[in-house]
């Protein structure tokens, strides 16, 4: 009898320990045979191969990637260089056939890494001067005026579209031209060849530098043979895990909008402007659903990014990591778009935080998340899309602009709430510990994705119409 009950006592930790220890995709990186068989040339050639076939059903740009982590694999005492003549070929020659204007498209890039290139070149001549102290500052603030230049340039001029194209390729680099001259003090600082290699590299970036920049590869870059398979598997794992993310997407959203035939968030809001509202509880579920959808997005397209610059032998943090299992909003925050968060905090959240407020340790921290939730993120976004200033105008577009400046406020609001609360133990139970705080993150943040909006299309008296017929209130 006393047997038995040790055997089902038991029983249920065994489960409990195989069910946390459960892994869909294996730590094959810690298996000593794979690990070995790894650093050999054929286990290399093989850990490409299926790389390559990964990269097969995300990117039709797979066969040039793939041979230029080939080419960066079995040369590794040249990675550095290497991944700056990768970078060169797909900023030139991959995208070939994809410019409207070839030569016009690749003479503005050109014309634009020489200005990165002169930026690098003064700021290092003069590092200890104002310029050299506050080089990002004066980077920014130069785009913006060049921005305002453009708005307000004679749109009757042979050159009027000319000194647009010229805004629009400065502003695909601005932010890896930062990320150069943040190193600019570094004293193992890397020189202008190297730093090239960082300008939106050949595994993938959007206007967020992905991997940061030049002094963070220096950090993460694989040492020696046995960091550099094991970086390689988890690079290959994380491909794995896209894929299987992009799967599963596909399958969630033809199950929700077409089996269960929820409208898409988009859909459901136009509805509401059109005073055609869905049902209070079907608008719940497209915005439930968005947030979802927006999840997998990030993830997807993040995995194969830091994927391939870990096959690159580059131990990058991921971009996107359980951002579902965090119990705060700044913990979400953190998790979910980890570069761009990272972007905010290197030149809007530690200048301020620095510099300003030291005697008061929460007033600090909550103007440092306001510069960088709020003011940054704002900022980013609206010398992103200029295409609005082109076609608004200055003054308009900044005023049809009020729906994301309330997003950003909002957030920026959350985010420094959640850092000045006290931190409390977890309550004991899964579901008050986990749950809970959990549901309330994402409660919160699908709130707010209703304000997620850079467009210029709509007032925010609609955002706020639909998150009342989310109550069942109007209409």
């Amino acid at each position: 009898m006393s047997t038995q009950v040790a055997i089902s006592d038991a029983f249920p930790s065994r489960t409990a320990n195989w069910l946390a220890n459960f892994r869909i995709i294996p730590r094959i990186e810690t298996y000593p045979f794979v690990l070995n068989f790894a650093q050999k040339f054929a286990g290399k050639l093989l850990i490409l191969a299926l790389f390559a076939g990964g990269l097969s059903f995300a990117t039709p740009q797979w066969i040039p990637l793939s041979l230029c982590l080939a080419m960066i694999t079995f040369v590794p005492v040249r990675r550095r260089i290497l991944v700056t003549v990768a970078t060169l070929i797909f900023t030139f020659v991959v995208p070939w056939n994809t410019f409207l204007h070839p030569f016009y498209t690749s003479s503005l890039i050109i014309f634009v890494i020489m200005l990165g290139a002169v930026c690098f070149w003064l700021v290092v001549q003069f590092r200890n001067s104002v310029l050299g102290r506050h080089a990002v500052f004066f980077l920014l603030t130069g785009y913006s005026l060049f921005i305002i230049f453009a708005a307000y340039f004679p749109n009757n001029t042979p050159v009027y579209l000319a000194v647009w194209d010229l805004a629009y390729i400065f502003g695909i680099y601005v932010w890896f031209f930062a990320y150069s001259l943040q190193d600019i003090r570094a004293t193992d600082r890397d020189g202008l060849g190297l730093q090239l290699g960082t300008y939106r590299p050949f595994w993938g970036s959007t206007h967020t530098p992905f991997a940061k920049g030049a002094s963070y590869l220096r950090r993460i870059e694989a040492r020696d043979g046995e960091q550099l398979a094991v970086t390689q598997l988890k690079g290959f794992k994380l491909l794995a895990w896209s894929l299987l993310i992009s799967v599963f997407s596909k399958y969630f959203q033809l199950f929700v909008h077409g089996y269960l035939a929820i409208p898409t968030f988009p859909a459901a809001f136009v509805h509401s402007v059109q005073h055609k509202p869905d049902a209070w509880y079907m608008c719940w579920a497209s915005l439930v659903t968005a947030f979802f959808e927006e999840v997998f997005y990030i993830s997807i397209w993040g995995h194969r990014f830091i994927a391939c610059c870990r096959m690159a032998g580059f131990n990058a943090l991921r971009n996107t990591h359980r951002p579902l299992s965090a119990r705060t909003v700044a913990e979400f925050w953190n998790s979910f778009y980890f570069y761009f968060k990272e972007l905010l905090a290197d030149f809007f959240f530690y200048p301020v935080f620095l510099n300003y407020f030291k005697k008061n340790k929460r007033l600090r921290i909550a103007v440092a998340t306001f510069a960088a939730a709020g003011f940054g993120n704002a900022f980013y976004h609206f010398i992103r899309d200029l295409h609005f200033i082109s076609e608004l105008g200055l003054w308009r577009a900044f005023t049809a602009y009020h729906v994301y400046l309330f997003y950003c406020t909002v957030l920026a609001g959350g985010i420094a709430i959640s850092q000045l609360r006290k931190r409390r133990p977890p309550p004991a139970g899964f579901f008050r510990g986990h749950v809970v705080p959990v549901f309330g993150v994402v409660l919160f943040y699908c709130l707010l994705h209703v304000f997620d909006y850079t467009e210029r299309t709509y007032p925010i008296r609609e955002h706020f119409r639909f998150v009342a017929h989310l109550i069942n209130l109007g209409y």
